[in-house]
């Protein structure tokens, strides 16, 4: 963020108005969900789902483990591909 390199007062005037109209950063929940939907635990998923799912109604556990499974085998592809991507960009630069 370009506040943390900005002068002292000026990083303390925009917290004291970013407490007053109640903005709150959100980078670490979003980062926590980019590490839930990478994660390849099945268990760290659904217990994802549940901390989420507290409020909504009942889900059946079959479609919760689906889509547990689907966000698993997305991730591994997206792993596949940049794996593939790095192989490609070594074998053409080490000759």
């Amino acid at each position: 963020m370009c506040m943390d390199k900005s002068a002292v007062p000026a990083r303390k005037i925009w917290l004291a108005i970013a407490a007053r109209l109640g903005l709150r950063p959100t980078a670490g929940l979003r980062n926590l969900r980019k590490e839930v939907r990478t994660c390849e635990y099945r268990d760290v998923h659904i217990m994802w789902e549940m901390l989420r799912d507290m409020g909504s109604p009942a889900v059946s556990l079959e479609e919760k483990e689906a889509a547990a499974a689907a966000a698993v085998a997305a991730a591994a592809g997206a792993r596949k591909k940049k794996a593939a991507w790095r192989r490609f960009v070594y074998y053409c630069c080490a000759f």
